[in-house]
């Protein structure tokens, strides 16, 4: 009840926020889903999302601005009604301090709000300082990122481009133009469970590199990671050891290499590739499609060796095709995600994505079944 009642008056909060925000803006999302099981001889599950996310931000004064972004949820239909704590699936909180909360639950339908950004910003001079749930992004590639320790995300998580916050105290000192040095302090329930690190970030001849060292639990981290152009290409790339601080565990190196190109204005191929020396073949964990998570930047691929091609073009300016595969190489399994946007108006876009799995039960990859999902977006 308690936290209900806590989580009730964040929302009041941010909606009162709305008179003095100096922006205000969102998006109403419905999304309807069909999960066809393998073999195709099994029930389908179909399933609907009415998503609204919220994103205030208020400049209190020049030095002082605060934040808030809240998205909720209201799902019904034949996942939440067969699969057993659907609602703990959705519910679990990414941070110290829980800001999700459940006001709906019933046989077959879930209400739920999470509080992803709530955060105050204080600047003055060469300093800022950021306090509260908030996006700790230190990654550079545009697929995996294993320098980015403190929000972990999954690729397949495809109807979350805002990505997860995390409760932290970020301290950013910019020692030039394009340099800055950034202190990051992510608590947990234990000591031993809390996360920090050091990160430098510059750009020297039109190279960005960033080098890190951190903490995070059981292993220190040492990493670093480049974005540059060579030729016509965007070259990123991304490397984090993790060294265990158990002689039972296994310390982990995980790099990643990606290429991208810009062909005029109306096309973009990528293409990548990551290694994780923690990685294995066979007996994977099943693969969730409710909420694709990557639980630490050391499983961002099960495998060993990840491979990564995309594309998406512009057609008559309002349909974006496009198509991104993920690959195993060792044991050939992989995700094909095809996709076709339009956009109806400046505010109005209609989807159709497939994501669709082809591998056998113990592979990284397995086909468990095919989902394709409508979705139709107004944002505000």
């Amino acid at each position: 009840m308690r936290k209900a009642l806590n989580s009730n008056l964040l929302l009041v909060l941010l909606l009162c926020g709305y008179a003095g925000a100096q922006e205000f803006k969102g998006h109403v999302k419905l999304l309807n889903n069909l999960f066809v099981p393998y073999p195709d001889t099994l029930v389908w599950f179909t399933d609907q999302t009415l998503e609204n996310r919220l994103e205030v931000k208020w400049d209190v004064a020049p030095w002082l601005r605060l934040e808030a972004q809240a998205r909720n949820r209201f799902i019904y239909g034949d996942f939440v009604e067969n699969i057993p704590n659907y609602s703990s699936l959705i519910g679990s909180s990414n941070g110290f301090v829980d800001l999700s909360f459940l006001w709906a639950e019933g046989r077959s339908f879930v209400g739920h709000t999470e509080f992803d950004r709530l955060f105050a910003r204080v600047s003055y001079s060469r300093f800022e300082l950021t306090l509260g749930r908030q996006r700790v992004n230190w990654g550079i590639d545009l697929v995996w990122n294993p320098n980015d320790i403190f929000n972990t995300f999954s690729y397949l998580n495809l109807e979350y481009p805002e990505r997860p916050g995390t409760d932290a105290v970020t301290l950013k000192a910019y020692t030039g133009s394009l340099s800055y040095i950034e202190a990051v302090y992510q608590p947990n329930k234990t000591a031993d469970s809390s996360a920090y690190g050091v990160r430098y970030r510059a750009n020297i001849a039109r190279t960005d590199f960033q080098v890190l060292v951190a903490r995070m639990a059981g292993y220190y981290v040492l990493g670093g990671g480049l974005s540059s152009e060579l030729g016509q290409f965007a070259i990123r790339s991304e490397v984090s050891y993790f060294n265990a601080q158990k002689s039972s565990e296994k310390s982990v190196l995980v790099a990643t290499l990606s290429a991208d190109r810009s062909m005029g204005s109306n096309s973009f191929v990528q293409l990548g590739a990551l290694y994780n020396s923690f990685g294995s073949r066979g007996s994977h964990e099943p693969l969730s499609l409710i909420e694709p998570r990557a639980q630490s930047p050391m499983m961002l691929s099960r495998g060993k060796v990840n491979l990564f091609a995309g594309v998406n073009s512009t057609v008559a300016t309002l349909f974006i095709p496009s198509l991104a595969i993920l690959v195993n190489p060792a044991d050939w399994s992989a995700a094909v995600i095809p996709s076709l946007s339009y956009s109806a108006s400046d505010n109005l876009t209609l989807a159709l994505t497939g994501m669709l799995f082809a591998g056998n039960r113990t592979d990284e990859y397995p086909n468990i079944g095919q989902l394709a999902y409508f979705k139709v977006q107004w944002n505000f």
